[in-house]
């Protein structure tokens, strides 16, 4: 159906001081999904999709303006070069000690003070795709090696969106890269109320504990007995009291991934109005965050059409590579090298029932 584009803003960048505009594009297809992405972050900044009565609302969280993303963390971004924690922002790579920036209590998270959520992209249409890229410095954040990072949105007439994330180094460097998109599929406003009757499972087996700073232990447990056991279908609000804390923020491992194949990490479905999300990952894991670190107090942040996000009023599914895994060697490997590129797909495929 065609791909519109035009400019959502202007950015000031930082490092040069000039004002880069941001473009951003709409895709729709037959089934009446429609998708917008911005050049500023490589990230979603709106998903319509109708319910079953046929009403249309936005079921990721938003904003009207670029400011409000500039303002923000992550709402819709591509995270990188490393998405997830890394403890102590250090690792040691071919002998090698890294220190990254440190922006999450004492370790790295999502790619550092200025991780690739923060730039402008440059971007193009190539026949039913947005194609964004961009180039990461040798040091950039602490991370060795050049990198140039490309994402790719496609949404078919079936209501997937398909997200193709792809990077080359020039030197051996940790890559992990997702999408951050919050979602609610009762419409973006609806808050914890709209959350908690998602019912939500996943096809994963094990998960990896953390500890109070939501850094793996290293340990890869069963699901089994624990509240992190979302193998069979479970309200949100049925299942997140169980948890310790009150609220998902963790690394779920896919039953029987075979890393590299497209398969399904989990579903989430909305009974009211019947609007269902499928997620599809290459990767071996999948982080759940139920907006945990969402303000508590109305009108803290004022998001789409001037309602207001808060505490636990969205979930994000980002499928990646476990966090942390660069100082982990039971985990899956995350570095790359020149000549081993970083492949990482995502679909997103959303479904009303009739």
């Amino acid at each position: 159906m065609g791909i519109l584009s035009d400019v959502f803003g202007e950015f000031l960048d930082p490092d040069t001081g000039e004002k880069v505009p941001v473009k951003r594009y709409t895709m729709k297809n037959i089934s009446g999904v429609e998708v917008q992405v911005i050049a500023y972050g490589a990230g979603i900044s709106g998903v319509l999709v109708p319910d079953k009565r046929g009403n249309k609302d936005h079921v990721v969280l938003g904003f009207d303006n670029l400011e409000g993303y500039i303002k923000t963390s992550y709402q819709g971004s591509t995270v990188g070069r490393h998405a997830n924690r890394i403890c102590l922002g250090k690792f040691t790579l071919e002998g090698q000690s890294h220190q990254l920036t440190i922006n999450n209590n004492a370790n790295h998270l999502h790619g550092g003070k200025r991780g690739w959520d923060k730039y402008v992209w440059n971007s193009c249409v190539e026949g039913n795709s947005v194609i964004f890229s961009h180039l990461s410095p040798d040091g950039d954040q602490g991370y060795p090696g050049d990198v140039l990072a490309q994402v790719i949105y496609t949404l078919d007439d079936e209501g997937g969106l398909r997200i193709d994330f792809e990077a080359m180094t020039t030197k051996a460097t940790p890559i992990n890269m997702t999408n951050h998109a919050f979602f609610n599929l009762a419409g973006h406003s609806t808050g914890q109320k709209g959350l908690f009757d998602h019912v939500v499972q996943l096809n994963c087996d094990r998960y990896t504990p953390v500890n109070n700073d939501l850094i793996p232990t290293g340990e890869v447990k069963a699901v089994g007995g624990t509240g992190y056991d979302l193998r069979f279908p479970v309200r949100f609000g049925d299942a997140l009291p169980k948890v310790p804390g009150g609220g998902l923020d963790h690394n779920f491992a896919i039953f029987s991934k075979r890393r590299g194949e497209l398969e399904m990490a989990g579903r989430v479905h909305h009974p009211e109005s019947g609007r269902t999300l499928e997620v599809y990952t290459t990767e071996p894991g999948i982080q759940v965050y139920t907006g945990n670190f969402l303000p508590r107090k109305e009108g803290e942040l004022v998001g789409r059409g001037g309602c207001s996000y808060t505490f636990q009023g969205s979930f994000c599914c980002e499928p990646q590579n476990f966090p942390d895994s660069v100082n982990q060697a039971k985990f899956p490997d995350d570095i790359y090298r020149p000549g081993k590129p970083y492949k990482h797909s995502i679909l997103y495929k959303f479904a009303v029932e009739k």
